[in-house]
């Protein structure tokens, strides 16, 4: 593990006792997080960003402006984590490893939070096209979570979906040729596809906040795949679903725009000033972005 103190970023922390270059993790600490929790007993949230990349590409040092930004605007800590990837060189990883490894990861940022100052109780996770899908999967299905810890779900207090894949079925039919990346990672079978995809999973009873943000002109996932998750969220009983469809971009260009930073931490901060005891830091944070507290 490497550490950036100049800018509190710790680099390269292994989240399993593995070797394997990507089960590792990169965590951005907010500014000066020493000096808030010293003096007013603040700890912050903790987000875990979870790249796409059709689950065979991707890397957590594609989104270091991310990590600065969220970390910086929103005073949050952020935890951007790699996973294993289905390759022609790996072709034994596959579905439900990409999952695992990423609920590995949110284990072990729960348990090391008093270690870097964040709170183990008030996660969110982040999704980005196929980490949209394993964000599904984690929030849907509690398996994941459970194998590490039954009471890690409830830690989760909210989620985005950015440019989302949901439905692996549908997105076969609507783009026959997706199959050269599906098929690795989860063989061909439409009951197996069906059966992992978020937008049929719906064993999990409790859904938190759910931001599902799409941008009209993604030209690589059809906006259908977010707006079918949608209803499928407030059919599982989600209680606060929201869907973006404002953000402007095409499907890989968005995640690095600063409108959307500023869109998830304001959904954010929504959420985290409606705890007791965090308004007058939440107020902080949100004056400082010029958003407006409800």
């Amino acid at each position: 593990m490497s550490s950036d103190l100049a800018s509190n970023v710790h680099k390269d922390i292994s989240y399993v006792s593995s070797p394997n270059p990507l089960q590792k993790l990169d965590l951005y600490l907010p500014p000066h997080s020493t000096t808030i929790i010293t003096e007013t007993n603040y700890y912050p949230p903790v987000i875990v960003f979870i790249h796409g990349g059709a689950w065979r590409t991707g890397d957590k040092n594609q989104f270091i402006k991310l990590g600065q930004g969220l970390s910086h605007l929103g005073n949050c800590a952020v935890a951007i984590v790699n996973y294993r990837l289905t390759t022609k060189d790996t072709s034994e990883i596959k579905n439900p490893l990409h999952v695992q490894d990423v609920a590995a990861a949110i284990s072990w940022i729960s348990l090391n939070a008093k270690n870097y100052g964040y709170r183990d109780d008030r996660i969110y996770l982040v999704g980005n096209s196929a980490g949209a899908f394993i964000s599904g999967q984690i929030i849907l299905n509690p398996e994941y979570l459970d194998f590490h810890d039954s009471n890690l779900l409830t830690n989760i207090c909210g989620v985005i979906g950015i440019e989302g894949i949901y439905d692996l079925v549908n997105l076969l039919r609507s783009n026959p040729n997706y199959i050269e990346f599906v098929e690795p990672a989860f063989g061909a079978d439409e009951m197996i596809l069906k059966s992992i995809s978020p937008q049929y999973i719906a064993i999990n009873s409790k859904i938190p906040p759910y931001l599902i943000i799409h941008s009209v002109e993604d030209e690589l996932v059809e906006i259908d795949q977010s707006n079918n998750y949608l209803e499928h969220i407030k059919d599982c009983g989600a209680e606060i679903v929201e869907i973006e469809t404002s953000l402007k971009g095409k499907h890989d260009e968005i995640v690095q725009s600063d409108e959307l930073i500023q869109r998830m931490v304001e959904f954010i901060l929504n959420i985290e000033s409606k705890e007791a005891g965090w308004s007058q830091f939440v107020e902080i944070a949100m004056k400082a972005i010029n958003f407006p507290i409800f």
